[in-house]
């Protein structure tokens, strides 16, 4: 069973990440307000980091147990979760860039034209999208950067598992490897090689953070409630104030991994730790399970939202509060309707698919 406090992180992450996408600009707030949202994806991150080992474990870590699947296996479920709903918004945005070349949206805005665009219906570009090797371009819907991460992370993971790895022990001291040995070679051949680049990104030690979690959860090692709701309370205001007030001169990347990675790990455990507090909220389990459509719909919602907005220009009539408490809604309208009719019928099927598969013969672990 799925540990609540999660589910209602993974919603105020996507959350976050959907208020960051708001085009608060069109009201004069600052891009640099606004981008702040992003952290939802150093929770998501973490989190991802923290339920894998969860999964192949089969829930909390007790010493000596090993892995309960194999690579493929694994490979395999994480493909059903993922992909079809982002085929799915992947289509969306084809569908709409080929009502904008073809003239039945007219007019759009220099905003919607970079969302929705020809170069948007490139059969080159939708492949590396969907395949996860656009190594040296964003993909076509631009917040699936991050499922390019989460995917570098299952493979590693299902690498560790293929090299007959059980334990967690290995398990860290493998992706940790695995991702040093990245961060050198770049570093070595001079950062030019959009793959390796990519895999050396600062940003997927986040993942092993969440790993480092869940080892740290499972041996019982849990904050004070008192310093638990102190996190969850004070650190977003904390990351807003540093944001705004320290000038960085260490590079972003790190900086995210240090600083958001760093307050992401804490919002996650001090969520953990409060797990017996906490009341089971059917509304907000739902927004829980529907963060991943939540988070891929307003990819492809927003810029029509902010589009729709501005051409009946009801940024000059309507206030900032109302605006976003509209965007809000009708983006959670959309994320929800998708994870409800979209996104897990089409996970049951092909997980009922698999499992007729082979009836009689049980694979080896």
């Amino acid at each position: 069973s799925m540990i609540k406090n999660i589910q209602y992180l993974r919603f105020l992450a996507a959350f976050l990440v959907i208020l960051a996408h708001a085009d608060l600009q069109i009201y004069g707030v600052p891009a640099q307000i606004t981008n702040m949202g992003g952290f939802g994806v150093d929770i998501f991150f973490i989190i991802s980091g923290f339920i894998m080992p969860f999964i192949l474990f089969g829930g909390m870590y007790q010493p000596g147990a090993t892995m309960k699947m194999s690579p493929g296996k694994f490979l395999m479920r994480r493909v059903i979760r993922i992909w079809p709903m982002y085929l799915f918004t992947i289509l969306a945005v084809a569908f709409i860039s080929a009502l904008i070349i073809s003239g039945i949206i007219s007019n759009p805005s220099p905003t919607l034209y970079y969302f929705f665009n020809p170069t948007k219906l490139e059969p080159s570009w939708i492949l590396e999208t969907l395949t996860f090797t656009h190594w040296s371009r964003p993909p076509i819907l631009n917040i699936g950067w991050t499922l390019q991460y989460e995917f570098i992370f299952y493979t590693a993971i299902a690498l560790v598992i293929f090299l007959k790895s059980k334990k967690l022990e290995s398990l860290e001291i493998s992706l940790f490897g695995i991702f040093l040995l990245f961060t050198i070679v770049n570093a070595a051949t001079g950062n030019k090689y959009g793959f390796i680049k990519t895999v050396s990104s600062p940003i997927i030690f986040e993942f092993i953070m969440g790993v480092i979690l869940y080892r740290t959860v499972s041996s019982g090692v849990f904050l004070s409630k008192p310093l638990s709701f102190l996190i969850l309370i004070a650190a977003l205001p904390a990351l807003v104030y540093t944001q705004l007030n320290i000038a960085i001169n260490i590079d972003a990347q790190f900086y995210r991994l240090f600083i958001c990675g760093g307050s992401a790990f804490l919002i996650v455990w001090a969520a953990l730790s409060l797990e017996g507090v906490t009341k089971e909220i059917k509304f907000l389990g739902l927004l829980g399970d529907a963060s991943y459509s939540l988070y891929l719909m307003h990819g492809v919602v927003s810029p029509l939202f902010v589009f729709a907005w501005t051409k009946f220009g009801l940024e000059n009539i309507v206030n900032v509060w109302l605006y976003m408490i509209f965007y809000t809604i009708i983006c959670h309208i959309f994320g929800i309707f998708a994870h409800l009719k979209i996104e897990k019928p089409i996970n049951k099927a092909l997980m009922n698919l698999t499992k007729k598969e082979k009836p009689c013969a049980q694979p080896s672990l």
